[in-house]
């Protein structure tokens, strides 16, 4: 019977604030992997259904046996020779041999049944474990693509609200938060996560400077951000699912600007 084995990796996490740490998980199993544990539950099913055909077989062997020595009898009964007590007797050894072997087929059987069970058990914690971990993963994941994402805005900060008093760099700090975090800008940061790309960047327009391919103006109608540009990545590559920190979700933004 195939056994099933977790699929366990030590992977690094960045979780909140400090120093990493290490989260163990059941990786996703390979094509190959996947094929053995779904074909477990089919192997023990084709041996079942072999042990239980022989079951069959021998039944009828024993009966065609008993049904033809009790026609030996009956003729026997009714008066006859040596050689047909000689038939009669290979029929009752053929009987005797026959329960034997069913004996031993109906106990092989039974073996199968419980194996399969513990097969389908088996199978069943697999799923379990493997939908708990994928849980686990695409939190993770998840997590790790909110923290990147934080630090860029906070680093957005920093490189646009370098000067003024408190009260000025709240409001300049607000003012980027709320030109970065739209449901498009986003879901253009994501991708290039998930693309396995470049982190998006800010920077400052120079004067009598070209846009670069794939930049945005984050808002020339805000003064605290005008000038400002957010240079995105290719969004034509295709997106990596099992690309490094690369999953899921981001924080509500708070309006949909472009």
């Amino acid at each position: 019977m195939t056994r099933i084995t977790p699929f366990v990796f030590a992977a690094w996490f960045v979780v909140g604030c400090g120093t990493p740490e290490t989260v163990e998980l059941v990786r996703e199993p390979t094509p190959a992997e996947v094929d053995a544990v779904c074909s477990a539950e089919d192997a023990a099913k084709d041996e079942l259904s072999a042990a239980q055909w022989r079951v069959g077989e021998l039944e009828r062997e024993v009966a065609v046996s008993e049904g033809k020595v009790k026609e030996l009898e009956a003729r026997l009964s009714s008066g006859g020779g040596g050689q047909l007590r000689q038939e009669l007797e290979r029929y009752r050894a053929l009987v005797t041999e026959t329960k034997a072997e069913l004996a031993i087929a109906e106990a092989e059987k039974e073996q199968l049944l419980v194996a399969l069970a513990d097969t389908r058990a088996e199978l069943g914690e697999t799923k379990v474990v493997l939908a708990r971990t994928k849980e686990q993963r695409d939190e993770a994941r998840e997590d790790a693509l909110y923290n990147r994402w934080q630090k860029f805005v906070a680093t957005a900060q920093l490189e646009i609200c370098d000067k003024g008093n408190r009260r000025k760099l709240g409001g300049c700090r607000e003012a980027v938060t709320a030109a970065l975090a739209t449901t498009a800008r986003q879901a253009q940061f994501a991708h290039c996560i998930r693309s396995d790309q470049a982190m998006p960047l800010v920077h400052e327009l120079e004067k009598a400077a070209t846009l670069p391919q794939y930049a945005q103006m984050m808002d020339e109608e805000s003064k605290q951000v005008k000038g400002w540009y957010v240079e995105y990545c290719d969004p034509t590559l295709p997106e990596k699912m099992d690309a490094p920190l690369a999953e899921q979700h981001l924080p509500n933004p708070t309006n949909t600007q472009g």
